[in-house]
């Protein structure tokens, strides 16, 4: 018996692997990974040629500062890197290595996406406009997010790792956590395993697939969101599941210097759900034309959104 895997998800996860094997960290074992993961059901290759087709049309993210991987031929085709591991995706030009920190700082700036490995082996990926600052001793593992947010996959040892952000903390010794720090907010999310979260109005054990939002003033918020898209983020997408078009905006504006501007209250409070690309505000406005009643108006630096009158 074939067992086949939802459309959606496996879509998702196609696209997940376009960007892991674009990425800074693609190593050899990702690449086994991948392979494994085309083998596993006979949808996997079909929505990953799919990805394939959308990425070359887009051209990966825009206002991305890394070098992107270098063309290689059309000849190449598609099926070649499926079948085999040499070709289009699979020997892209970036380095294998993991790249490295000044004095304990990993950064990355506006629209870009970053991966680590820190000193412990612990891997971290750093979304747009984030800041950490890594130090180890002998009793810990101290990980400081300034500001913006992170996927932390974090290397066992008998030492804790401790992430702080702010007043609140979170405290594992294994297991992969999301964080993410904007002002006086701190959302901290369990992927896999548990951590202990301590915030200034509690104590309290997240496990996984659990999510607290801690932000000064109001009670801490306890919930179980949908991890994939949750973690949309990490494959340069964003997921909106009925959400105002003045929150879409805001997100999408942590991405790109180009901001989308909606002043329209009527507009504003419209709301939405899908998967948007990020870096391209162009594209996500004119989607809001054809889905919503509004209108769009491109500015040199700003592209405003109002209400169809």
């Amino acid at each position: 018996m074939i067992f086949r895997s939802k459309p959606e998800s496996v879509n998702r996860q196609a696209a997940d692997w376009l960007a892991r094997l674009h990425a800074d960290d693609r190593s050899a074992g990702d690449e086994a990974e991948f392979h494994a993961w085309l083998r596993s059901d006979p949808s996997h290759a079909s929505a990953f040629e799919k990805a394939s087709g959308i990425w070359d049309g887009v051209g990966g993210l825009r206002d991305y500062p890394r070098e992107a991987p270098a063309v290689q031929p059309r000849s190449h085709s598609r099926r070649a890197v499926l079948a085999g591991g040499a070709g289009l995706i699979l020997t892209c030009g970036l380095g294998l290595g993991w790249q490295q920190a000044q004095a304990g700082v990993y950064q990355t700036g506006v629209g870009e996406q970053r991966r680590f490995l820190l000193d412990d082996a612990t891997r971290i990926m750093l979304d747009t406009n984030t800041r950490v600052r890594f130090t180890t001793d002998t009793s810990k593992r101290l990980l400081s997010l300034t500001s913006g947010r992170i996927d932390i996959e974090i290397a066992g040892d008998t030492r804790p790792f401790v992430i702080e952000a702010g007043d609140s903390s979170a405290v594992a010794n294994a297991g992969r956590l999301d964080l993410r720090r904007e002002d006086e907010t701190v959302v901290i999310t369990a992927i896999e395993g548990s951590a202990k979260v301590r915030s200034p109005e509690a104590n309290m054990v997240l496990v996984a697939g659990s999510r607290v939002a801690v932000e000064l003033g109001r009670k801490d918020r306890l919930d179980q969101p949908e991890i994939d898209d949750l973690l949309a983020w990490q494959s340069g997408r964003l997921s909106f599941r009925d959400e105002t078009v003045a929150q879409a905006a805001a997100e999408m504006n942590r991405y790109t210097r180009r901001k989308l501007i909606v002043s329209d209250p009527r507009a504003a409070n419209m709301r939405l759900s899908g998967v948007y690309r990020v870096g391209d505000p162009e594209g996500f406005a004119q989607s809001l034309a054809e889905l919503l009643p509004v209108k769009v108006a491109l500015e040199p630096n700003a592209i405003r959104i109002v209400a169809a009158r």
